[in-house]
């Protein structure tokens, strides 16, 4: 556990949306829920300042020859069909192209594999907050890479269910309804406010649930109880983190 991080810290959730990060913040004093839409991970990073604990649902660390190994644990761990949400992250010399082809090209001259159109879509938002964590030291060590669909399979175990990735796709009625029946007892009634909140142009109601989800993996990490992907934790060439906390 990183030295200055402690259950008493403000604990933050983001998801990627359409209008750019989608945020929930926990106040470590109050217990009460804000959310936010950040145009960029940086204003992310300005709203919930530090030493709030910032969880997210996008590669940090990246590979630079191989593919990582947190990656290939999640998706051992969550089991088809939902291991299929676990894309490939692309390596680092990926970041800056400009087309599909090219980033699939970039990729597999370093791995001997392309990448998939779905990976290729959050290039940018990859490129995003690794800019803003290689940019301070500091933020860097407080930000800490979730896979939603890890953090709803432990939901899932704790709350008397098989340890295992949810059967339901999450744009699905029923597997929202149950992803939502999973964070409703940790939550309550602020899961259904911010989804009634919601600007559905900027953020779809999955966003919302990945958000929380995150969060709540945020708060096992403030308290040193979040299971991470793998046990020792791999630098890339920027020195970040690749590994997957839930």
């Amino acid at each position: 556990m990183r030295d200055h991080i402690g259950p008493t810290s403000d604990l933050v959730g983001v998801d990627g949306c359409k209008g750019g990060w989608y945020a929930v913040r926990q106040d470590a004093r109050t217990g009460a829920i804000s959310e936010r839409i950040c145009g960029s991970f940086a204003e992310v990073l300005s709203w919930a300042t530090a030493p709030a604990i910032v969880a997210v649902d996008m590669p940090i660390g990246l590979s630079s020859s191989v593919y990582r190994a947190c990656d290939a644990e999640a998706r051992k761990r969550l089991k088809w069909p939902r291991s299929a949400s676990v894309f490939q992250t692309p390596v680092r010399q990926a970041l800056g192209a400009e087309s599909f082809r090219q980033a699939c090209d970039l990729n597999r001259e370093a791995t001997g594999k392309g990448i998939s159109q779905q990976a290729f879509n959050i290039l940018r938002k990859i490129a995003d907050i690794d800019r803003a964590l290689r940019a301070s030291a500091r933020d860097a060590s407080r930000v800490f890479e979730v896979h939603p669909e890890l953090a709803f399979m432990q939901l899932q175990a704790e709350q008397g269910g098989e340890e295992r990735g949810l059967i339901e796709g999450k744009t699905t009625v029923d597997g929202h309804a149950r992803r939502k029946a999973l964070l409703d007892p940790v939550f309550g009634a602020s899961v259904q406010a911010a989804l009634d909140g919601r600007v559905s142009r900027h953020v779809q109601k999955d966003d919302v649930l990945d958000a929380f989800a995150v969060l709540w993996s945020a708060r096992r990490i403030a308290t040193g109880s979040a299971i991470m992907l793998p046990v020792e934790e791999p630098r890339d060439s920027a020195g970040l983190p690749m590994a997957i906390r839930y």
